[in-house]
């Protein structure tokens, strides 16, 4: 007769990440929602500057509570390893999309943001593992949305560049 070793749940780490990044969210959600209230009114009830960010950080909270919710549900769960889910190559992957937001805010004044939106784009999809065809398809149709919504609809100024 053999016995199998009992193991206690481990204290993994993919639970503890949802749980921290979620309280993060929700916290800085809550700080944008409760900011924008001071921002003025127009008139007609009209939308105004308040409504997008309004919007962003509601839904920050509400994602952000969503992965505590997550985090607390998988703290239970039995993990083999510690750290599943937390690999090199991930952690690579989120400082490369940081590095893109970065690069976005030093280029678009100067190249415009059709090129810097379209090149960093592609450049994230490519990096996340995304054949190179479907990533430049992709980033094309999704600066061009952005460039009719934003500034053909909302008329958002958008970075023009030396392309003018």
């Amino acid at each position: 007769m053999t016995v199998e070793p009992t193991s206690a749940p481990t204290t993994g780490v993919p639970w503890r990440h949802d749980l921290v990044g979620g309280l993060l969210a929700a916290a800085l959600g809550a700080a944008v929602v409760l900011h924008v209230r001071t921002f003025p009114e127009l008139p007609d009830g009209q939308p105004g500057p308040a409504l997008f960010p309004g919007i962003v950080g509601s839904l920050l909270v509400l994602f952000g509570l969503v992965l505590v919710v997550r985090g607390a549900l998988d703290r239970n769960r039995v993990s083999a390893d510690p750290d599943a889910g937390v690999t090199v190559q991930g952690r690579l992957r989120a400082l490369a999309v940081l590095g893109l937001v970065v690069g976005y805010l030093l280029l678009a004044e100067t190249l415009g943001f059709a090129l810097t939106m379209g090149v960093l784009l592609f450049l994230l999809m490519w990096l996340l593992g995304v054949r190179p065809l479907v990533a430049v398809l992709a980033a094309a149709a999704t600066t061009g949305f952005i460039l009719l919504v934003f500034g053909e609809l909302l008329l958002v100024p958008l970075p023009q560049g030396f392309l003018g």
